[in-house]
């Protein structure tokens, strides 16, 4: 008897397992960030290219990604993310070849908590997915990207923007200004401080004309405001105060402003009409509004070393002590008088700055 055909056919079939063995996930250009353990660091602002062909599923399922009765993203790959600045950041899988979707987290621990989830999206621009949250200089976030079913995989571009409407720095004074689409004025205070600031305060007829010529018309419309002046805690109307806690001292509202028609009209906006203020309810009927937070410059990594050496030492402290008393250099708290909290500053960081 022949075995012959017998024997060849089980060399086949072992050497098809030994294949398939071989044929592993990764073989078949599965991303090294397909582990939640290993996620891709970037940074800043731009566009990274992202596959999650041969993908597996290794995070958990989320309450905030429940979108069409799945909690769960299927496919997954990682990244963590690190802020360039603060302010709004958006994160689109647009164009991408399959049906998205995405969630960030508040951090970059391996294998995050779902409960630490900031923002989930399904469907944003057609199938494919977007968030915007406030993101913080410095901090690190994760990127989970994947797919609503559970065979879908694919490619695309993760495109990392401003989230912002727009966004300008005022020459005059140094400050960031954010414009971002708004409903009422609490929930944009809230947002502004969430992000770190306020909603803007405008000091002199100058930041005024500023803010005006820069926000008052955004892509061919003209916008109302909100700005970060309210009277809504005050025990007498319309005795209006900034937010931000700064002093009062400018104010342009348009005639016969504030009026507190109607009563409740315990917000201002600015119209970018004409730049002059109105008050308003929270949430007035039938009117579009942007916000603007308002960013001071951030401090220097090591402000005190005045001569820039790298080192806050005695040439330094000659700066304080030559100005002691007057404003200036020296001046680290912003009060406008070199004096002891300037120097206790100093001294504080005294050494090789970091």
């Amino acid at each position: 008897m022949n075995n012959r055909p017998q024997v060849i056919r089980t060399f086949q079939v072992v050497v098809a397992a030994a294949a398939c063995s071989l044929l592993t996930p990764l073989s078949l250009g599965q991303a090294a960030n397909d582990a939640c353990a290993a996620a891709t660091p970037i940074a800043g602002y731009g566009v990274t290219p992202f596959t999650t062909v041969g993908a597996t599923t290794d995070g958990l399922a989320a309450p905030a990604c429940l979108f069409f009765g799945v909690p769960q993203i299927y496919n997954d790959v990682w990244y963590c993310w690190t802020a360039s600045q603060t302010g709004i950041a958006s994160v689109d899988l647009c164009g991408s070849s399959y049906d998205t979707k995405l969630a960030v987290y508040g951090d970059c621990t391996p294998c995050p908590n779902p409960a630490t989830i900031i923002a989930c999206n399904d469907d944003s621009c057609a199938l494919q997915s977007k968030v915007t949250f406030i993101a913080e200089a410095g901090h690190s976030y994760t990127i989970r990207v994947g797919a609503y079913a559970t065979s879908a995989t694919g490619t695309g571009n993760i495109t990392i923007a401003s989230g912002a409407l727009a966004e300008f720095t005022n020459p005059a004074n140094g400050h960031r200004y954010l414009a971002f689409s708004a409903t009422t004025w609490t929930s944009s205070e809230a947002f502004a401080v969430a992000a770190g600031s306020h909603l803007v305060t405008i000091d002199d007829q100058a930041e005024n004309d500023w803010v005006q010529a820069n926000f008052g018309v955004l892509f061919g419309v003209v916008r109302r405001i909100w700005i970060g002046f309210t009277d809504a805690d005050m025990v007498v109307e319309g005795q209006f105060v900034w937010t931000s806690g700064a002093a009062v001292g400018f104010t342009n509202w348009n005639t016969g402003e504030p009026n507190n028609a109607g009563a409740g009209e315990d917000f201002a906006e600015f119209l970018g009409s004409n730049g002059r203020w109105n008050d308003l309810p929270d949430s007035p009927a039938g009117l579009v509004h942007i916000a603007l937070i308002e960013f001071e410059p951030s401090a220097p990594a090591c402000a005190p070393d005045f001569d820039g050496d790298g080192f806050v030492a005695g040439s330094d402290l000659a700066v304080i002590l030559s100005n002691w008393g007057g404003s200036g250099s020296g001046d680290l708290d912003g009060d406008n008088i070199v004096g002891g909290s300037d120097l206790t500053t100093m001294l504080s960081a005294w050494g090789a700055c970091p």
